[in-house]
């Protein structure tokens, strides 16, 4: 499918209205699929998500959660951290969390709602040091026998259970670990037939019953296999869109481009197994700075799972009507009219800012969506402290740049997810690494830098929703500013050691403390001429080699701590610079 250029939305700006009042109907439904779900059999929703998880299921609150097709409601946020003490294992149901269960399951009927319990099976013994419940171990699985069995009886209104078996206080033992049962037995081996056993509980109590299954932190190899050999009856699988990444919502290595969901999927069909298709609307909104603006990206996510030809859709991070923007407008528009152009839900996300302000909102969303695509995925999976963390504001300090990386001792990271991201456990990379990773953050910011200047000739234009529009405005600069102050802090650091192995060569040594410069003066532009980086550029100009004596100098030092070359934090490989001496 081909997305309309920058060029064309302008072309098609004109016929704001028109083209909301020419979109076609809701597609037929051959096969009695419902048209408000995109086609979809089902669209599950979380209520509420870990950042904004004060959600109260109240009417009001699922009306919302309903408007973007959701018709499946998960019972818990069931994330990591337990926030507001959500329920994440079966072993988290005390008396407490059983009224809250009972409560919210009467509100989802009471709206038409279908039901899904999301579990981690089993829980671990213990965290530090890790220690597997081991589901080869009889008393495991008598245990988790037990709790479900009791679950399914006690709430015999919920309809599904969504359960992982690896991550967030499930977790597997290992084939090379030291657990008796386990070690020399593949994990292909041993988690089929516990996967039966939950199953075969579940409809021994409830037949018509669906255990869901979500491979979380599983190889590629490992997922295949277990696929292979499980029962398929009454059985299901959930998907991230990618294999090696998180969920987000747009396209890295997903969909199109990664055949480890394409051949899960296909290898589901053929055994009968239906799938569900995870996305992200938000990008975990509001986790990171970057927001909801880029309702492209929304369309093309759903496309990708459309022509995958999944049962359903299930939203990863979950719904807080609070902060619903654009890109849930594109949802809601999308599964309305899943065979519409791109264009023409474009247009009418864009309609409600007014007739002077709509084709601006088009331009300056597709310059958020161009920045989001341009942003360095694939160099750490801690994106964070690579410019999204909010809070940063695109200062930095004096010390050498460097770029925290992390892994976990999981199947994935060491297959999969090692082959996506460019570090994992490294504490040296070679300078190229930090050059590529700097000048696509300064890709990034300078789209979204352009598309806060579509959101000021928005302003300056007036209509509707002026506060939405200074608001998103307010994110793509903030995020805009630090995504380049992170770019600034690693090309001054390289350009600092270009200056310093130049120091003989005066000719050359000019040329690069005069890069070196620009682009200290375009850091104190950055940072607003914060008067740390006035200070700074001022030092420089009076003596070079003093500051870089000082200054971005990988010796310790004063702003070098000791310390710096931390365990998952990569630092630059300064033995790459070489030079030829004399």
């Amino acid at each position: 499918m081909k997305f309309p250029s920058i060029g064309a939305v302008k072309r098609i700006s004109g016929f704001v209205l028109l083209l909301v009042v020419a979109l076609p109907p809701p597609a037929a439904m051959a096969d009695g699929l419902p048209s408000g779900q995109g086609g979809f059999k089902y669209f599950v929703g979380i209520v509420g998500n870990p950042s904004v998880c004060d959600i109260s299921w109240s009417d009001d609150e699922l009306d919302q959660i309903k408007s973007p097709g959701v018709n499946v409601v998960q019972l818990s946020i069931a994330w990591g951290n337990r926030p507001a003490d959500e329920v994440l294992n079966l072993e988290d149901l005390d008396a407490g969390q059983r009224e809250k269960f009972a409560f919210r399951i009467a509100q989802a009927k009471k709206h038409g709602l279908r039901t899904i319990a999301q579990f981690g099976i089993p829980r671990f013994i213990s965290d530090n040091p890790l220690q597997p419940a081991c589901i080869m171990d009889p008393a495991v699985r008598t245990k988790c026998e037990a709790l479900l069995t009791d679950f399914i009886k006690s709430f015999p209104e919920v309809d599904d259970v969504l359960v992982y078996t690896f991550d967030q206080h499930a977790w597997l033992c290992s084939e090379f670990g030291p657990c008796p049962r386990c070690s020399g037995v593949p994990l292909d081996e041993r988690l089929p037939d516990f996967l039966n056993l939950l199953n075969d509980t579940m409809r021994q109590c409830r037949p018509n019953t669906t255990l869901w299954w979500k491979p979380w932190e599983l190889s590629k190899g490992q997922i295949v296999a277990i696929l292979a050999k499980v029962k398929p009856e009454n059985f299901g699988l959930v998907l991230n869109p990618s294999t090696s990444n998180e969920v987000y919502p747009f396209n890295d290595r997903s969909f199109r481009s990664d055949l480890g969901v394409r051949r899960f999927v296909q290898l589901a069909k053929e055994r009968g197994i239906p799938v569900l298709g995870e996305f992200d609307h938000t990008l975990y909104k509001p986790l990171y700075q970057m927001e909801d603006f880029f309702p492209r990206l929304i369309y093309e996510q759903m496309m990708g799972w459309r022509e995958l030809g999944v049962l359903g859709v299930k939203e990863y991070y979950g719904f807080a009507p609070a902060t619903f923007s654009v890109n849930t407008a594109m949802l809601r528009a999308w599964m309305q009219s899943p065979d519409a152009p791109l264009e023409a839900l474009l247009q009418q996300v864009a309609a409600p800012y007014g007739e002077k302000a709509a084709p601006l909102m088009l331009q300056a969303w597709e310059w958020v969506a161009q920045s989001v695509e341009s942003f360095p995925w694939d160099v750490t999976y801690m994106i964070g402290q690579m410019g999204l963390d909010r809070g940063r504001d695109g200062s930095h300090g004096w010390e050498p740049a460097s770029i925290i990386n992390a892994t976990w001792d999981t199947p994935i990271w060491k297959a999969n997810r090692r082959a996506n991201f460019m570090l994992t456990q490294d504490d040296k990379a070679h300078p190229w690494l930090f050059e590529d990773a700097a000048l696509r953050l300064e890709d990034c910011a300078a789209l979204a830098f352009k598309a806060v200047a579509c959101y000021d000739q928005a302003i300056a234009a007036g209509g509707d929703k002026l506060d939405d529009i200074r608001n998103q405005r307010e994110v793509l600069w903030k995020t805009a500013r630090s995504v380049r102050g992170k770019s600034l802090h690693i090309l001054e650091t390289l350009a600092a050691q270009n200056a310093r192995v130049t120091e003989q060569d005066q000719q050359q040594f000019e040329q690069m403390t005069a890069r070196l410069q620009a682009l200290l003066q375009r850091d104190v532009e950055n940072q607003g001429g914060r008067e740390d980086a006035a200070g700074m550029l001022a030092e420089f100009q009076r003596d070079p080699k003093a500051w870089l004596n000082a200054f971005l100098n990988p010796l310790p030092g004063e702003h070098t701590p000791k310390g710096y070359e931390a365990f998952f934090n990569a630092t630059v490989d300064w033995t790459k610079w070489e030079r030829k001496k004399d």
